[in-house]
C-alpha cells in the first residue's frame, strides 16, 4: 500500500475512534435521513432571468480539491436519511438544500448537497481570543438568527435571514489545533506552526470566487431513524467558519460535503451506516415544500426493480470527486462520435464527474458540439434566440416539458448515456431542454467548458435516486420521481431551518 494511503487510512481510523460514543442505534434500524427539497424557478420574467444568472455565475468551472483517496469504510450497520430543502426562492439560485441538525443542543442548519467538495462548513460566530484563532471581524454580540444584507446578481440589495452556529453555545463541540497531527492533514489548512493552543485554521477559494475562512472543530450531528428516534453522530468535522465572500454564501448557512475524502460528511457518517449514501433529486420544478431525502445506510428505494449499476470511478486529478465512466452518448439511439479520450479518467482533464453543487450539464468542446449539433437538428426549424446568458442554444418556443409539440412539429429525441456495465442513463425531455429559461424561450440544458473532466450536473440528475457506495466502489441508479420513500413513513421529519432562538 503506497505510503500515502496508508497515511490517509490512519486518519480515517482515527476520526471514526473519536467521538463514537453516544451513538444510540435501533437494533431494526439500518439507516437515516436528512430532508432535501429541490431548486424552484421563478414565476416572474424578472425572476427568472437573475436565477439563471445565478445559474451561470454559480456553476462556472467550480474548483476541485485534494489528491486520489479511496476511503476504508465500515460494515453495514444502520440507516438513517436526512431532508432536502430549496434555497431557490431566496437567492435565485439552484441548489438542493439539506437540513442538518449540528451541536448539542441540536440547532437546524441549512446546508448545500454537494458531491464534489471535501469541506462542510457552517457560518458561525466565535468568542474572540487575540492570538488564538480568527474571528468574525468587527461582530457585535448578534442574535442566532440575524437578517444580512447581500447584493444580488443585478446589483441589487436584498435580505437574507442567516442562522449562526455558535461554538461556544454547543457542548459537544471541540476545536483541533495546529499541533494535533489530525489538523496536518485536513485540507486547506493554513496553520504556520504547531503551537498547542492556536486554532487549526483553513481557507477555501473555489474557482467561481467564493471564499471561506475559519477553524476546524469536531461536532455532532442529531439524525433521524426510520423508526421516529433520534440519534447523535458523533465524530464530524466542522468548519466554523467566520468569513464567507462571492457565489450564493448568502443563500444557506454553509456546505455539507459529500465528496471523496476521510472529513466529508459523507464519508464519515456513511462509514457507520455500511459506506454507501443515496439521495433522489427532485424535479427542479418541484413545489418548494416538497421534500426528499439523503439517506446513509441501506435503502428501498435503491433495491427496487430498474436500479442499475456502474463502476465508481475517482477522478485522477480531482480526487475529491467522483463519477462514471462514460462509454457512448446516444441522441435518438444513434451514438455520437464523441472520442473516447473524453471520457478516459486516466488522462489530464478527462473523464466526468458528478456534481450536485453546478446545475447545468458541462461538456468539453468535442463532447459539447456533437451533442448540441445532434439536438438541434430536431429544433432548427424554431426561431433561435441568442442573448440569454449562459446559454449557446436557445429558441423561442413554449416548451410544456413533455417533448412533444405537434402544433410546432417538434419532438425531443431520446437522450442517453451509456456506462461501463451497459447501464444507461436516460432523462426525461425537460433535463435536455430546459423550458421557460426566459418565459416563452427553452434552451439545450448543456454548458461547454474550456477543459475537463465533464461534469453532470443536477438538471440532468433530477427525478432519479443515485446511491455511491464507497466499500464496493459502486454507482447505482434508478428513475424515481422522489416522492415515495418506503423508509420514511414512520419517521417523522425535522422542522424546518427558520430562525434559531438558542439560549
Amino acid at each position: 500500500m503506497p505510503p500515502g494511503l496508508l497515511l490517509l487510512c490512519l486518519l480515517q481510523l482515527l476520526l471514526l475512534g473519536l467521538g463514537d460514543h453516544g451513538l444510540r442505534r435501533d437494533a431494526a434500524a439500518d439507516s437515516f435521513h436528512l430532508p432535501v427539497s429541490a431548486p424552484v424557478v421563478p414565476d416572474s420574467a424578472e425572476e427568472r432571468r437573475l436565477h439563471y444568472r445565478a445559474l451561470e455565475a454559480k456553476d462556472l468551472l467550480r474548483h476541485r480539491r485534494m489528491t486520489r483517496q479511496v476511503p476504508e469504510l465500515m460494515s453495514n450497520t444502520s440507516m438513517f436519511e436526512l431532508p432536502m430543502r430549496s434555497a431557490v426562492n431566496i437567492a435565485h439560485v439552484g441548489m438542493y438544500i439539506v437540513v442538518v441538525r449540528i451541536g448539542t443542543p441540536a440547532l437546524p442548519y441549512s446546508l448545500v448537497l454537494d458531491t464534489a467538495n471535501d469541506l462542510t462548513w457552517i457560518n458561525c460566530r466565535l468568542r474572540r481570543r487575540k492570538g488564538k484563532h480568527p474571528g468574525r471581524p468587527h461582530v457585535k454580540k448578534q442574535p442566532p438568527t440575524t437578517t444580512t444584507m447581500a447584493i444580488d446578481d443585478a446589483g441589487e440589495p436584498v435580505k437574507v435571514l442567516k442562522n449562526w452556529y455558535r461554538p461556544a453555545l454547543s457542548d459537544s463541540w471541540r476545536r483541533y489545533r495546529c499541533s494535533q497531527k489530525l489538523c496536518m492533514h485536513f485540507p486547506h489548512n493554513t496553520c504556520q506552526g504547531n503551537n498547542q493552543t492556536t486554532s487549526c485554521t483553513y481557507f477555501q477559494e473555489m474557482q467561481d470566487g467564493t471564499t471561506t475562512s475559519g477553524i476546524y472543530g469536531q461536532e455532532k450531528a442529531s439524525v433521524l431513524f426510520p423508526n421516529g428516534t433520534m440519534a447523535k453522530l458523533p465524530g464530524l468535522v466542522l468548519g466554523c467558519s467566520t468569513f464567507e465572500a462571492g457565489g450564493a454564501v448568502d443563500s444557506h448557512d454553509g456546505v455539507l460535503s459529500l465528496g471523496n475524502s476521510p472529513i466529508a460528511f459523507g464519508v464519515t457518517a456513511a462509514k457507520r451506516f455500511g459506506g454507501r449514501f443515496s439521495f433522489c433529486l427532485l424535479a427542479t420544478a418541484s413545489d418548494r415544500n416538497t421534500s426528499s431525502y439523503l439517506t446513509f445506510g441501506s435503502n428501498p428505494a435503491v433495491e427496487r426493480p430498474g436500479t442499475l449499476e456502474t463502476p465508481l470511478i475517482y477522478n485522477v486529478e480531482l480526487a475529491v470527486a467522483y463519477g462514471p465512466h462514460i462509454t457512448a452518448v446516444l441522441v435518438g439511439g444513434v451514438p455520437l462520435d464523441i472520442p473516447p479520450e473524453v471520457w478516459d479518467y486516466r488522462i489530464a482533464h478527462g473523464g466526468v464527474v458528478l456534481d450536485t453543487g453546478t446545475s447545468i450539464t458541462g461538456l468539453v468542446p468535442a463532447a459539447y458540439d456533437a451533442v448540441t449539433a445532434a439536438l438541434d437538428r430536431h429544433l432548427a426549424h424554431l426561431e433561435r434566440v441568442t442573448d440569454v446568458l449562459g446559454f449557446d442554444y436557445c429558441y423561442n418556443w413554449n416548451f410544456t416539458g413533455d417533448g412533444v409539440d405537434p402544433a410546432h412539429n417538434v419532438t425531443i429525441p431520446s437522450f442517453a448515456i451509456e456506462m461501463d456495465g451497459g447501464a444507461r442513463l436516460e432523462p426525461d425531455a425537460k433535463s435536455i431542454v430546459m423550458p421557460d429559461v426566459v418565459p416563452g424561450v427553452a434552451c439545450l440544458a448543456f454548458r461547454r467548458l474550456a477543459q475537463g473532466p465533464a461534469i453532470i450536473g443536477n438538471v440532468l440528475m433530477q427525478e432519479h435516486i443515485w446511491e455511491i457506495d464507497h466499500v464496493k466502489e459502486m454507482l447505482r441508479f434508478r428513475k424515481d420521481n422522489c416522492l415515495d420513500h418506503q423508509q420514511n413513513k414512520n419517521a417523522t421529519s425535522p422542522s424546518p431551518p427558520a430562525t434559531h432562538n438558542a439560549a
